[in-house]
């Protein structure tokens, strides 16, 4: 080959390169669209009676009445406010147990200012737990839990008597503009584990209502677990028989 067609060569052979992946890339992209499996075209086709429509509205009904007779039962119960005025999470007890970065001496103060000391007497026959909880983040308003928040509760002892309430599982409850209230029995108290999930098993279940039926003091407190403002209106137990005071 003589020089002068060598070193056109040379100066060709850079292009033919990339013209050469380009050919490939498209090649392949070609064949990619061609031999995927097409999605197959989504048809929703309901098919009912009328009687199936009633038979579940009637469900829907019995299950309602039934929520307005444990609400109401709460309500003729005795009552105990734990926190009177409600209770914001302070951000230093954000910060000082947030997981992970947890302080435990710090975390343990926090915990202490804002558990409350009750003095109960044996022979409680029910006992319900009831809280209406709401968070925001940056400036808007108060609204209903996310699944990035839980409430976090306890009587005494956190490996126990404590966790994260499972919402799903609330015996009672209703979303509000500013607020969810739930209502949970103490004999069987659902308690989850983070991060927080409304489809998961409860991972213990203790019976809180034979802890406050043994005639001690008691440690109680509960908060919004949230990286934003987290508030509860009202946090109650209502019971029946035996005795709750605050000390």
């Amino acid at each position: 080959m003589k020089t002068e067609e060598k070193e056109k060569y040379k100066l060709k052979e850079p292009w033919i390169t990339i013209l050469a992946i380009i050919s490939v890339i498209t090649a392949v992209l070609v064949m990619t669209y061609f031999f995927k499996e097409k999605p197959s075209k989504q048809i929703i086709q309901p098919d009912f009676s009328k009687e199936d429509i009633e038979k579940i509205k009637e469900q829907e009904v019995g299950k309602d009445q039934e929520k307005d007779k444990i609400l109401k039962s709460y309500k003729e119960l005795k009552q105990i406010e734990i926190y009177k005025g409600g209770l914001v999470t302070p951000v230093s007890l954000i910060q000082a147990c947030e997981d992970k970065k947890r302080i435990p001496e710090k975390c343990n103060e926090e915990i202490a200012r804002i558990t409350k000391v009750f003095n109960t007497e044996s022979g409680i026959v029910e006992a319900y737990l009831y809280v209406r909880v709401g968070v925001s983040r940056g400036d808007s308003p108060l609204r209903n839990l996310t699944e990035n928040d839980s409430i976090y509760f306890y009587i005494d002892d956190a490996k126990k008597y404590g966790g994260h309430l499972l919402r799903s599982q609330a015996i009672w409850s209703r979303v509000n503009i500013d607020s969810v209230e739930l209502l949970f029995d103490l004999k069987s108290v659902p308690f989850t584990h983070l991060p927080y999930n409304d489809l998961s098993e409860p991972n213990k279940t203790p019976d809180l209502k034979n802890v406050l039926n043994q005639p001690t003091k008691h440690f109680i407190g509960s908060f919004v677990s949230t990286l934003g403002y987290g508030k509860i209106f009202e946090l109650k137990i209502g019971y029946s028989g035996g005795k709750i005071e605050s000390q």
